[in-house]
């Protein structure tokens, strides 16, 4: 499914160190629209069409409209690479908002360097991947940043002094967070790992996992989970009686856990990379638009950092001198790959943001509470 997203009459004028061409500055998106990342793919192009609106509304990219043309990758492997050599070959984009899922992540960076166009994706999480290339880039924060800290508030919290682990082995970042950043940060901060069990993606019942910790008598119990699975793991545990509090990481993060966990995930302590309900008043606005146009939802953080990143494409774009002429693609390509590379302190709606030496995204982790079916922030 391709869809190009362009909208709202242009007003303003240029801001001087652009120098733009054309009718249309054109970027594309690959996102999970459809598939078991659904939501996260969903969320980032109305993120996207909000940031759109409202750069065009304001005068474009140096004067020029900006398009995004997305296109699903059903959040499978093969549809992401064969997606992103259309826009690179056919479709002529000078950059590639995306992809959102650490598998497809890997599998397309090392191509990169032969493709020669940037990827900034908004949720992948797996640590490690932007190095696969220079001009792989991550404006999201790696899961073993996102839950360091979530790890010391829970065990400081709760006393923690043994721990479960119950992961997804089929998701890169669950069986990452499961099999190596969660065994390193509970030695780190002292807490004795009882055991490691797994699940499946598609698994249902997680009645024998659950049973095995309940006998184990451990203090807490850490997931490696998307929120679909974790929401049933802890609805599940609370029916066969364990009362231990969670915490968990990355894809956890939406919105919708805590929705669906209500009372039996109270209290609940997870790892993330932005707030939805963050009370400054770009947020609040920002809130707003989306949940009208989400039946109500909240974004996850890869909605959040989606809208921040068109605002970011647009600023290194003006600063970096693209002129979005035909015979320069490649010129402006390499452009827009300095851009990124050298991002220090961009202030977008979850929070400050840049560029690591690796093309990481470097920033300070959002702790999250489940309190009355909602996140609340922790400081800490």
């Amino acid at each position: 499914m391709t869809v190009a997203v362009a909208l709202l009459a242009l007003v303003g004028a240029p801001p001087s160190e652009a120098k733009l061409e054309g009718k249309v500055v054109r970027l594309g998106g690959i996102y999970p629209i459809t598939g078991k990342g659904a939501e996260w793919g969903e969320h980032s192009k109305i993120a996207t069409d909000i940031a759109l609106e409202e750069i065009n509304a304001a005068g474009g990219v140096g004067g020029v409209k900006l398009e995004v043309v997305v296109h699903d990758t059903a959040t499978e492997v093969g549809q992401a690479i064969s997606l992103t050599r259309k826009l690179v070959l056919e479709e002529k984009v000078l950059a590639i908002n995306g992809p959102c899922f650490s598998s497809e992540y890997e599998a397309l960076a090392p191509l990169l360097d032969r493709l020669q166009i940037v990827i900034v994706s908004q949720c992948s999480s797996k640590p490690g991947l932007a190095k696969l290339s220079k001009w792989a880039f991550r404006n999201t924060l790696t899961s073993d940043k996102q839950l360091e800290p979530a790890v010391d508030v829970w065990k400081k919290r709760y006393k923690i002094k043994t721990a479960a682990i119950l992961y997804d082995s089929a998701d890169a970042v669950s069986a990452a967070e499961g099999a190596k950043i969660l065994p390193v940060l509970l030695k780190k901060y002292g807490v004795e790992q009882k055991d490691i069990l797994t699940y499946q993606t598609k698994d249902i019942d997680f009645s024998a996992q659950l049973t095995k910790i309940k006998s184990l008598g451990v203090d807490g119990i850490a997931l490696g989970s998307c929120y679909q699975q974790a929401a049933n793991i802890v609805r599940q545990a609370r029916k066969l009686g364990l009362k231990q509090p969670f915490l968990a990481g990355a894809c956890t993060g939406s919105p919708e856990f805590a929705k669906l966990v209500g009372d039996d995930g109270e209290g609940s302590i997870i790892g993330s990379a932005g707030w939805p309900d963050d009370p400054r008043p770009r947020n609040r606005e920002f809130l707003k638009k989306f949940m009208e146009r989400a039946g109500g939802k909240k974004p996850n953080y890869g909605g959040m950092r989606s809208y921040d990143n068109v605002y970011i494409m647009k600023q290194v774009i003006e600063k970096y001198g693209v002129t979005n002429k035909p015979g320069d693609l490649e010129l402006d390509r390499e452009k827009i790959r300095k851009g990124w590379a050298e991002l220090k302190g961009f202030d977008g709606i979850t929070g400050a943001t840049g560029m690591d030496a690796d093309g990481e995204g470097a920033g300070k982790s959002t702790v999250l509470e489940v309190k009355g079916g909602v996140f609340v922030k922790v400081e800490y």
